[in-house]
């Protein structure tokens, strides 16, 4: 089964791939260390993360793949990318500067919409800026150990997703509580591991913002609010224990989603949420808010959701050549860009009006069976 409470890649992206790369000369070289290699059907290819770069539309996948497309999808580029691991996550908070995120716990930065990326750091410096920032004081040994044991064990621990608020100011999260914030662009970084609400360290699977703030998502129907203030990511559960791999923060609505089609909404900033009733069991796996406000919601079976009524309900659409999708986001005013097994596709939005009809959603407080 690719959805799992234990899902090692952001929105199952998967099993998709071998856990290693083996390099030349029959050797193993260490995806960290090697470049990705350029493969020409690399658009055609499994890719997992997607943002618009301005009039750019940016993808990330497996092996270090990078590609992008400045002509609507008819031609599509191979960034210069340093790593070979695989990439999960995007994020432009500007035309030129963006931020792509994944296994071994690297960042990649690029400052030109994509073309050239370098590596900003990896899990090997991110273990070390964890036990240097939480040598002293009784509060951070805990994290202490662990990062310890991951060290002992040879591993690194992932980051699944990437939101930068301004060109200077971002998160990266991934799984076990980790959290680094940067404030310089991305120059240092600062773990933020005790500033969450998470004393069970769920993983995290999405940090995303929007007119109603900041939020994660994760594990056990998890979600978190930055609260500004404190200085604190404060819980919003859901009324759901299974995992949640989204959220499209709107104005005056929440969209969380993940396993099992579990679609949730509120409207009051998480204080409480109302289960929405998709109409399938696969997995919800990417979601973006367009500018008329509505929700575009995608899932494992390669059906596209769209919402109507303040997203209180869905109407649903699948293309004839669909495939499994692992995220979504508007390419310009008439297209949206969708990722997954079988690469990029671009679609026409009046493509995806011509829906069926709408599935209401379920009494609030419902979880998800």
């Amino acid at each position: 089964m690719i959805e799992s409470n234990k899902w090692p890649l952001r929105l199952g992206a998967l099993a998709l791939m071998a856990a290693a790369s083996l390099g030349q000369a029959g050797g193993f070289e260490d995806p960290l260390d090697v470049a990705a290699q350029k493969n020409v059907l690399a658009a055609k290819s499994p890719l997992i993360g997607v943002a618009r770069a301005g009039a750019r539309v940016v993808a990330t996948g497996p092996r270090g793949v990078i590609v992008y497309s400045d002509d609507g999808g008819k031609n599509w580029v191979q960034g210069q990318v340093p790593v070979r691991t695989d990439l999960l996550a995007v994020h432009f908070p500007s035309p030129l500067k963006g931020w792509a995120v994944g296994h071994g716990g690297v960042v990649l930065h690029t400052d030109d919409g994509g073309k050239n990326w370098v590596r900003q750091i990896d899990g090997r410096q991110v273990s070390k800026l964890i036990l240097a920032h939480y040598a002293t004081g009784e509060a951070g040994q805990n994290y202490v150990k662990r990062e310890q044991s991951l060290i002992n064990g040879g591993g690194t621990q992932p980051f699944m997703s990437v939101f930068f608020e301004t060109e200077q100011r971002g998160y990266v999260v991934g799984t076990f509580n980790r959290i680094l914030r940067t404030n310089d662009g991305g120059k240092t970084w600062e773990p933020i591991l005790q500033r969450v609400d998470n004393p069970k360290e769920l993983h995290f699977y999405a940090i995303s913002a929007g007119p109603d703030g900041l939020y994660m998502v994760g594990e056990a129907g998890s979600v978190w609010k930055y609260d500004s203030a404190a200085d604190q990511f404060v819980q919003r559960p859901t009324p759901y224990d299974g995992t949640l791999f989204g959220i499209v923060v709107g104005d005056r609505k929440l969209v969380a989603y993940g396993m099992r089609g579990s679609v949730f909404l509120s409207k009051n900033q998480g204080e409480s949420w109302q289960r929405i009733d998709t109409g399938g069991h696969a997995g919800v796996s990417g979601g973006t808010l367009l500018d008329d406000g509505s929700v575009v919601l995608v899932n494992l079976a390669g059906t596209v959701f769209k919402s109507v009524e303040g997203a209180e309900s869905f109407k649903s659409f699948r293309a004839p050549q669909s495939m499994s999708y692992f995220g979504v986001t508007p390419a310009d005013q008439n297209r949206l860009a969708f990722v997954g097994a079988e690469g990029i596709r671009l679609r026409g939005l009046a493509e995806v009006q011509a829906v069926a009809a709408p599935i209401r959603g379920a009494a609030s407080g419902n979880a998800a069976q």
